[in-house]
C-alpha cells in the first residue's frame, strides 16, 4: 500500500508516509519449511525463518525472541515447541534454517501447522501450512530376525583346540549361535544387526577364523570409525590372536603407519576408513591390498554420518578390486538393529541367509530405559540440576554396582564429581564409592598426574576423558573394571573405545 493510499484510508493525507514508516517497524518473519521422513513416524523439518520488517533499535532492542510452535489441525495438539532469538544481524533479510524431528500418527492429519510468535509484541504471529497430501512414507514392514530357541553351542564346534583355548566360556550366546554355520562354515557376506553387548566382535572373529583354516595366506582388514576402537581391537586381539595363534597384526591410524614389509607379512589390518581409503586407491601397486580375503566393516550403522562417504567408496573399490584379481573378498558388517536392513544388505551383496538383523530387545542382559526431563533455559544451571537426581538413582538402582555418568564436556566430569562427593559427604557417606584400603589409595594416588582426578579418585569416582594422560586414563579404567572405585564420570570417547561394563549407566543431556 502507498503513502497516500494510507493517508486516505485514515484520512490524514500528510500522515500517511509516518504510519507506514512505522509499520514497517513491526516485527513479521516469513516462514518455508520442507518436510522429509526419516521413518514412518518421524518427520524432519527445515524450517526457514526469513525477517521481513525494519530493525529499530529503539523498538526491538538487541535481539527479538519467537516462539516456534508445530501443532495439529484437528485436536489442537503440540508436537513441537522452541525459542528462537532473531538478533538485529540476523535481520537483515538473509533466512535462518532450524532444524527439528516430529511425530506423525496414523491416520494421517491433512496438515500440521507451523507458527511464530513474537515473545513481546502482540499479534506478531506468522503461520506456515505443512500439507501431508503428497507426503511419502517409508514401507511399514521393518527385517527383523526371530532369534530361534537353539541350544547354545559348545566351543568344541570350532573343531580347533587353538581355537577353543581363546575364548573363556564355555558355550556361544544365542545369537552367536544362530549365525555360527553362516560365518564359520560359508563364504557368504554376513550383515549382523544385534545390540551392543550382544558378542557381534566374537561373530566377525568366526568369519576371521574361517579366513584362517580355507585361505591361511590371504588377509583380514578390519575397519573401525574411531581410533578408539582400533585401539580396542588392537589390545584384545594382540593378547589372543597375536599371542594364541601367532598372527601378524599391524594398525593404521592417523598416529601410526606401518613399513611396507609389516604390511605385506600382515594376517590382520585394522584401519579406520580414512587410512584404508589412502591405501587402496593405489591398490596396483600395493599386492597386499589385493590379498584382502575378508573385510569386516565395523558400526557400518554409521554409513549416513560424516564418513558414510568414505565407507561407500571403501566397499566399491575393494567389490572392484575382486571383479579385476578374480579373488573373492568376504564382507562382513556389524551393526546395531536397523530399520533399513535389507537396503544395507544389498548394498554389501548380503543373500536372506546371510542377513541377521535382531532386534533391540533381543539382549543378552535386560535393559531398562528411564528418562526425566529437566527445565531451564541456561545449560550449567540445568545440568547442576540432574547431580542430586543422578546421586539418589545411584543410591536407589546401584547401591554398590558399577555406575558410569556421561556428561557432555570435560568441564561437566570435574563439576559432576564434585557435586556427587558434597552429596555423599551430606549423607555422612563420603567414601561409600570407594573399595580401597587406604595404603592401597594412596599408593595410586602417588601415580596420578590430573589434579582433579587425584581429588575424586579418594572418595571412589573416577573420571575420564581426553584431557587426561594415557597413564591415568588407563589407571582409572583398571581401577573401575576391578571395582575398586564404583562410580566413573566420562565423556561420550568412553562409550566407543573401552568396555567397561556396568549396572546402571547415567546420561546427562543428550
Amino acid at each position: 500500500m502507498e503513502e497516500n493510499d494510507i493517508g486516505a484510508l485514515i484520512r490524514f493525507s500528510h500522515q500517511g508516509r509516518l504510519v507506514k514508516q512505522y509499520v514497517g517497524y513491526f516485527p513479521h518473519v516469513n516462514l518455508s519449511a520442507s518436510v522429509s521422513p526419516i521413518t514412518r513416524t518421524v518427520l524432519k523439518v527445515d524450517l526457514l525463518i526469513t525477517p521481513e520488517f525494519v530493525w529499530k533499535d529503539r523498538h526491538h532492542g538487541m535481539s527479538q525472541r519467537w516462539l516456534i510452535i508445530v501443532e495439529d489441525s484437528e485436536n489442537d495438539t503440540i508436537y513441537h515447541s522452541e525459542l528462537f532469538t532473531l538478533t538485529k544481524k540476523m535481520a537483515r533479510g538473509t533466512p535462518t534454517k532450524m532444524s527439528f524431528n516430529i511425530p506423525i500418527f496414523e491416520p494421517h492429519p491433512p496438515q500440521y501447522y507451523i507458527r511464530a510468535v513474537s515473545d513481546s509484541w502482540l499479534h506478531a504471529e506468522s503461520i506456515f501450512t505443512v500439507s501431508f497430501h503428497n507426503l511419502t512414507l517409508p514401507q511399514t514392514q521393518i527385517t527383523h530376525t526371530e532369534l530361534l530357541d537353539l541350544k547354545p553351542l559348545p566351543l568344541s564346534a570350532l573343531g580347533n583346540k587353538a581355537y577353543e583355548d581363546l575364548y573363556r566360556f564355555t558355550h556361544f550366546n544365542p545369537i552367536q549361535t544362530q549365525a555360527f554355520h553362516v560365518l564359520y562354515h560359508t563364504e557368504t557376506n554376513v550383515l549382523l544387526g544385534a545390540p551392543t553387548g550382544s558378542g557381534k566382535t566374537i561373530s566377525a572373529e568366526l568369519a576371521m577364523l574361517h579366513l584362517f583354516n580355507t585361505q591361511p595366506d590371504m588377509k583380514v582388514v578390519y575397519i573401525a570409525p574411531l581410533k578408539a576402537i582400533v585401539r580396542e581391537r588392537m589390545n584384545d586381539w594382540r593378547h589372543r590372536l597375536v599371542t594364541q595363534l601367532g598372527k601378524k597384526m599391524v594398525e593404521m591410524t592417523g598416529d601410526f603407519t606401518p613399513d611396507m614389509v609389516a604390511l605385506l607379512s600382515a594376517d590382520i589390518i585394522i584401519s579406520t576408513p580414512e587410512k584404508w581409503d589412502g591405501i587402496s586407491r593405489s591398490w596396483h601397486s600395493r599386492s597386499y591390498v589385493m590379498k584382502v580375503g575378508l573385510m569386516i566393516l565395523d558400526e557400518i550403522h554409521l554409513l549416513g554420518a560424516d564418513r558414510g562417504p568414505i565407507l561407500e567408496v571403501i566397499v566399491s573399490r575393494m567389490r572392484y578390486i575382486s571383479s579385476q584379481t578374480e579373488r573373492s573378498i568376504r564382507f562382513v558388517g556389524l551393526s546395531t538393529a536397523l530399520a533399513n536392513a535389507r537396503d544395507l544388505a544389498d548394498w554389501l551383496g548380503v543373500r536372506d541367509d546371510g542377513l541377521f538383523n535382531f532386534k533391540p530387545s533381543v539382549r543378552p542382559v535386560p535393559l531398562e530405559v528411564h528418562i526425566q526431563g529437566y527445565p531451564g533455559k541456561f545449560y550449567c544451571p540445568r545440568m547442576n540440576s540432574m547431580n542430586k537426581p543422578a546421586y539418589a538413582a545411584i543410591c536407589t538402582h546401584s547401591p554398590d554396582k558399577p555406575v558410569l555418568i556421561f556428561v557432555s564436556s570435560r568441564r561437566q566430569t570435574r563439576l559432576t564429581a564434585l557435586d556427587l562427593i558434597q552429596l555423599a559427604a551430606s549423607d555422612e557417606k563420603p567414601t561409600q564409592f570407594l573399595s580401597m584400603a587406604d595404603n592401597s589409595l594412596d599408593m595410586i594416588l602417588s601415580q596420578v598426574t590430573d589434579s582433579n582426578l587425584r581429588h575424586t579418585l579418594q572418595f571412589g569416582i573416577g573420571l575420564h576423558h581426553a584431557g587426561l594422560n594415557d597413564r591415568d586414563r588407563s589407571l582409572v579404567e583398571e581401577l573401575f573394571s576391578n571395582n575398586k572405585i564404583q562410580v566413573l564420570v566420562c565423556t561420550s570417547t568412553l562409550a566407543w573405545g573401552v568396555n567397561l561394563p556396568a549396572h546402571l549407566v547415567i546420561i546427562k543431556v543428550t
